[in-house]
């Protein structure tokens, strides 16, 4: 079966309610592996260690969501994640403006050491 990530990158609206917006998005993860098709996530926040000095985040945005994709129509499985944004719990302690940056990558090869 095809493979792909959903990377999204986000901010919290205000640094004194990132552990709000912490726990708000562990329910939105879980509202997202309950659709077809994402079989797990993980969530991380940029380091102060980067390999280039400076760059300590996504075009602003500190936290990453990454999701594991298995499915046969990426196409419908993004219509369906958008779809049903609706159903899923929204907190205002995600920042809008700018949006989160989320993007598909479709799996093309795998190494390990």
């Amino acid at each position: 079966m095809p493979r792909a990530i959903m990377l999204v990158a986000a901010n919290a609206t205000d640094e004194a309610r990132v552990d709000e917006f912490n726990a708000w998005y562990a329910q939105h993860v879980q509202e997202l592996l309950s659709l077809e098709g994402i079989v797990s996530a993980s969530r991380w926040h940029a380091s102060p260690h980067t390999l280039i000095p400076g760059l300590d985040s996504i075009d602003g945005r500190r936290f990453l969501a990454i999701y594991q994709i298995e499915c046969d129509d990426l196409e419908a499985m993004r219509d369906r994640i958008n779809q049903t944004s609706g159903e899923r719990t929204h907190s205002d302690t995600l920042e809008l403006s700018p949006l989160p940056i989320t993007l598909l990558f479709e799996h093309i090869g795998e190494w390990t050491a």
